[in-house]
């Protein structure tokens, strides 16, 4: 069975960083003013030359994203965003506006092109179409199951296949909403969509038409909500962990992570779930009860496994809260410095002599003695109260610094 490459996002230089030593085979990172996250995108111009010498240092794939859906005045600086890039020389462009893709084959024919899942493709077909003008891989519609994909697998054998593993989930057809430019004229297929399907609504009829022939103008309409209203958009986050040995028995390609807007530990950790389980498969084992630790114990809506699987409705919204689970991992604070036999922490969360707490690194999870605890003079405390506190535990193992993660386990 062939290992799929794992794919992971970087918002910024250590997401990048992250994913990678965590597990990732590759990283995607969006262009400023020309992917899907314009808002919260720390990975600046600046950023991708050093990434990708990162990238290729480690034998690791960087792909650069152009995957915005421009109007006509958005697209005329695109040529010289395009050659800064390419000149750097990424593995691949993630891209979905066919313009686009023509103008790029055209003047850099040597850079794959990756068409992004905002082209929606759906089918066999569609795949054979874009083969046929040049683009090497197709991320497939977030709208297809399993048995879709196979079919599709089956028919463009020669086609490399790309699919979303693992994220937040969107309302609209392959991401391409109109619910952020109508409310507040942010246009979501320019990348600065201001997430309005994660927001509570309650619905008033206008003209809704009665048997009786009346109206009921302004009325309120029969709902199930709360006081807060009801989260009619909002979807779970995707997690398809256990469906990795299907699409890996499928033949797909890449294995997708969505998260650039996600913290780097989140990259880290949830490649980390993907390379455990993608290695134990291929290795004819279980996925091991880590991977799934990771996933539960990150802060999620819930999970679901998508239209890849059947689903009623209600296994696959969160209709209650846009409130995150917060799962039971929290980040705690920044480890500065090791030295003597001690860590030296810049306090992001509050913890106690009495927490739980535990070292994440790129090779697993590390406990630590809580009762160690000292201030930033070296005295003993029973509290680091949080943001802009300095402490110290003892911890003799020699940490990787630029990747290890503080957190505090809650039950």
């Amino acid at each position: 069975m062939k290992k799929p490459e794992l794919l992971a996002p970087a918002g910024s230089l250590k997401h990048l960083k992250m994913a990678a030593e965590y597990g990732a085979d590759a990283i995607y990172a969006g262009v400023p003013r020309w992917s899907l996250r314009v808002r919260g995108n720390g990975f600046a111009k600046d950023d991708f030359k050093e990434g990708i010498e990162y990238a290729h240092q480690r034998g690791k794939k960087f792909f650069a994203v152009l995957n915005t859906i421009p109007h006509i005045r958005g697209s005329l600086s695109f040529t010289d965003a395009l050659d800064e890039i390419a000149a750097l020389k990424p593995d691949a462009f993630i891209m979905a506006d066919p313009g686009l893709i023509m103008q790029t084959r055209e003047r850099h024919p040597e850079i794959a092109i990756h068409l992004s899942v905002q082209a929606n493709t759906v089918n066999a077909n569609t795949v054979k179409f874009w083969k046929s003008v040049g683009v090497e891989r197709c991320i497939l519609a977030r709208e297809l199951s399993l048995n879709e994909i196979e079919m599709i697998r089956n028919e463009c054998p020669d086609s490399e296949l790309e699919v979303f593993v693992h994220g937040a989930l969107c309302i609209a057809v392959s991401g391409r909403c109109l619910i952020s430019g109508m409310l507040s004229r942010r246009d979501a297929n320019a990348g600065a969509c201001n997430n309005a399907c994660r927001w509570g609504y309650n619905v008033r009829s206008i003209t809704a038409e009665i048997e009786e022939g009346s109206q009921r103008k302004g009325e309120w309409m029969p709902i199930e909500e709360d006081e807060h209203g009801t989260y009619l958009m909002n979807s779970k986050d995707l997690c398809a962990l256990p469906l990795v040995k299907r699409l890996m028995e499928i033949g797909v390609d890449s294995l997708k992570i969505e998260g650039r807007s996600r913290s780097p530990f989140y990259a880290g950790a949830i490649s980390r779930a993907y390379r455990l389980a993608i290695d134990a498969i291929a290795d004819g084992l279980e996925i091991p009860n880590e991977s799934y630790d990771i996933v539960k114990s990150i802060p999620a809506r819930g999970y679901t496994t998508g239209l890849l699987e059947a689903h009623r409705p209600d296994e696959t919204q969160e209709y209650a809260t846009n409130c995150p689970s917060p799962g039971n991992w929290q980040i705690v604070g920044d480890i500065e410095r090791q030295e003597n036999g001690r860590i030296y922490i810049k306090v992001k969360n509050k913890f106690t002599n009495q927490s739980k707490l535990m070292i994440y690194t790129k090779t697993g999870p590390l406990t630590l003695d809580a009762s160690t605890l000292a201030d930033k003079n070296g005295n003993a405390t029973d509290i680091a109260p949080g943001d802009g506190y300095y402490v110290s535990l003892a911890f003799e193992p020699t940490l990787d610094l630029e990747t290890a993660v503080l957190l505090r386990v809650d039950n």
